[in-house]
């Protein structure tokens, strides 16, 4: 009896290791400018054939081919096909994915979930997404519906709790859209740890999220890069 016990727990760990192992995700490697992927034991799965790849999100990740984005699974298998413009990782069960330059979103069969009708859209964050349609910037939630309205000449993600939008300049709304900052600055970045920079006839400076001044930018030229990287990053990728 003990014994049929002991056979028992083992076959029992082996099949929980093997589908562990299994559900493990690769590890991306590099070759001769070309992106692979080994198991966790260093064993190569995909051969170094991608023109590039993530790490894996969600048990998937996006990689190129031919200039065209796809996705693969944890055992190396080709899961989405390569037929996309542009696309993210998975965040949530859905992936932005754009056929020349309209955006739209994905679940993890390949399923459009969201329609194509966006010139640009960004990542969900806490079921969100800032979308651009027809010129138009807001909010989305996963079922397309919108939140805040896209009525807005542009729009930043929300951080803190507000987001910096702009109806001929800039300011900040809540959650709801109620605006808490009203539309006075000529840019505004997002709030980290209270505090927000923004610019106001032609002088950089924070405030708070009462949109009372705080301090003054003390190296203007640093920050201009840096705002420019971020500009270059959320801005539209038309393809």
């Amino acid at each position: 009896m003990k014994k049929t016990i002991k056979l028992v727990a083992t076959a029992s760990l082996i099949l929980f290791s093997a589908t562990f192992c299994m559900a493990q995700d690769l590890v991306r490697f590099y070759e001769n400018a070309k992106v692979g992927y080994k198991d966790q034991s260093g064993n190569v799965v995909v051969p170094a054939k991608y023109e590039a790849g993530s790490e894996f999100f969600e048990g998937m990740a996006l990689v190129l081919q031919n200039h065209l984005r796809g996705f693969i699974n944890n055992k190396g298998e080709v899961a989405i096909r390569f037929i996309y413009s542009d696309a993210s990782v998975f965040k949530g069960g859905l992936a932005r994915v754009a056929k020349g330059s309209k955006n739209g979103y994905i679940n993890q069969k390949g399923e459009t979930i969201i329609p194509f009708d966006y010139q640009f859209a960004d990542d969900f964050i806490n079921g969100i997404a800032r979308v651009e349609k027809d010129g138009k910037w807001g909010f989305i939630d996963k079922n397309a519906k919108e939140v805040i309205a896209l009525k807005y000449e542009n729009a930043r993600n929300y951080s803190d709790g507000v987001a910096a939008v702009k109806l001929g300049n800039w300011g900040f709304i809540d959650g709801a859209g109620k605006v808490v900052i009203p539309m006075q600055f000529e840019d505004a970045q997002l709030f980290n740890s209270g505090q927000a920079l923004v610019r106001k006839d032609n002088k950089s400076y924070y405030i708070n999220k009462q949109g009372k001044w705080v301090k003054d930018l003390e190296n203007p030229e640093a920050q201009e890069m840096k705002e420019m990287k971020e500009r270059q990053q959320q801005a539209p990728a038309h393809k």
